[in-house]
């Protein structure tokens, strides 16, 4: 699922490094030298992108994070701690999930088990680190600003009658951004105030990032000593060795806990199915809504958002199963191969007509016979490019199954930088980054390329901004 989010109000500052205090001999005073930053080595694809594995047997239960044990001091009381992901707005996620208003073309809303209804079934598949939503490019900065996030990526997981564990084919993205309080210049007209990020804090996270990935290739987590560099993008090498498994998935929820809070969570995301059925995938964003915004949350709370390359009517978006015409709906109407710009139907529908929109999408490579392979290859690519498509021009069916298209249409069995185990395993896999559908009794670890390619942009922004600098 895309980016998306408002604004954060918490603002830090990192801790200065202190000076070595170095005296000469027979000299009456002191002077104080600081002494070069230690070097600190760049970051690979898996220290900012965390995929857990998918758990198949009862005992995985204790490797995974369950998203109610995600807590943080409350802020008012730091002898008491609170759930990032409060039961209110937990219940909001599921009603807005299934509202009858998100329905698509008469179709039933997504329809979750029953067993998805209780927070204790749902569990972190994955976790993202990102420097900036929507995009890290300098065109996508200068017309939507930069919102630094924390994201979970969560599914639930149920138990089998033997007590072993059945992951549903369902995913909610928790989105907690990092930004000031202060906004950046006015809006452009049609277009939504930019928010500014919290770099300072940013910086934090990343130096607690690096320190993992050191401890971990140090030895400091468990009997092995095991990289990340160079590693292709798939179920994290921590997690997927049983002798540091544990240690790492300590770390990692003690990190998290750190940073993220509920007032932190600024927008949310779910695809899902109907109730009972393998079909049509829907998929549906939920922002933040400030109090006092919405006459039908006077207090503040989350709202669906209408699809930003819609009409600006309609909330969500569906892929209908083989032989049904059309197998998107509605068809989106893109913007991906015009400049980039801030005005989108998510914001309302005269903001950017129809008519003036222009773009590819993955809906044109479904019917029989698909575009040629050149053509396939150029609409892949363009959605599969996190610079030129990203959630505010490109659909999310696109963003969802550029990847298992990119292997069907040009016959690809793999895909630099993404552990071929980890590529989507079936034609039903829509999972961008979490456990997806391969046609087996159990749900695969998933990786798509345009997670890959948006990972390797934040690896390349916190390598070259953000990690210390000697000097």
């Amino acid at each position: 699922m895309h980016n998306l989010g408002i604004f954060s109000l918490r603002y830090a500052r990192l801790g200065l490094i202190g000076a070595v205090i170095v005296c000469g001999v027979g000299a009456w005073a002191c002077k104080s030298k600081v002494p070069p930053a230690p070097a600190v080595q760049p970051l690979s694809a898996n220290d900012v992108s965390w995929l857990f594995p998918a758990p198949t047997q009862a005992a995985d239960f204790a490797n995974l994070i369950a998203v109610r044990d995600i807590t943080t001091p409350d802020p008012q009381d730091p002898t008491k701690r609170d759930p990032v992901w409060s039961d209110a707005t937990f219940k909001q996620f599921l009603a807005i999930a299934e509202n009858p208003v998100v329905q698509v073309a008469g179709q039933p809303s997504i329809g979750l088990p029953a067993e998805a209804h209780t927070m204790d079934a749902w569990f972190v598949a994955g976790i993202r680190i990102d420097a900036g939503a929507p995009g890290l490019s300098n065109d996508i900065h200068a017309q939507f600003g930069q919102l630094p996030e924390i994201r979970l990526i969560i599914q639930p997981v149920t138990h089998n009658p033997d007590g072993t564990p059945r992951v549903e084919d369902i995913a909610g993205h928790l989105i907690f951004n990092f930004t000031l309080a202060k906004l950046d210049d006015p809006a452009q007209t049609g277009c939504l105030q930019r928010p500014q990020p919290d770099l300072d804090t940013f910086r934090e996270i990343v130096a607690d990032v690096a320190a993992l990935r050191t401890k971990l290739s140090d030895g400091q987590l468990g009997a092995h000593k095991v990289t990340t560099a160079g590693v292709p993008l798939g179920v994290h090498p921590g997690l997927a060795d049983p002798t540091t498994a544990s240690n790492v998935r300590q770390a990692m929820k003690s990190l998290i806990e750190k940073y993220i809070s509920a007032q932190r969570l600024q927008a949310m995301a779910i695809a899902g199915l109907p109730t009972g059925a393998a079909k049509p995938w829907m998929f549906l964003s939920i922002q933040e809504v400030p109090a006092g915004v919405d006459p039908a949350l006077p207090n503040g709370g989350f709202d669906p958002v209408h699809g930003p390359t819609l009409d600006g009517k309609q909330f969500a978006q569906l892929l209908q199963g083989a032989g049904t015409t059309p197998r998107v709906v509605p068809v989106p109407s893109t913007n991906n191969l015009n400049p980039i710009t801030c005005k989108n139907a998510a914001l309302s529908p005269t903001s950017l007509p129809i008519e003036q929109r222009n773009g590819v999408a993955t809906f044109t490579l479904f019917p029989t016979p698909p575009p040629s392979a050149d053509q396939s290859k150029q609409i892949l690519d363009t959605i599969a490019d996190p610079t030129k498509s990203f959630f505010f021009n490109t659909d999310c069916v696109s963003c969802h199954t550029e990847t298992r298209l990119t292997m069907d249409l040009l016959n690809v069995t793999a895909i630099p930088g993404i552990d071929t185990a980890a590529l989507p395993g079936g034609k039903w896999d829509v999972r961008n980054f979490g456990w997806g559908n391969a046609g087996k009794p159990t749900l695969q670890p998933t990786v798509t390329r345009r997670t890959a390619n948006e990972t390797a942009a934040v690896v390349t922004f916190i390598n070259s901004q953000l990690l210390p600098k000697p000097h």
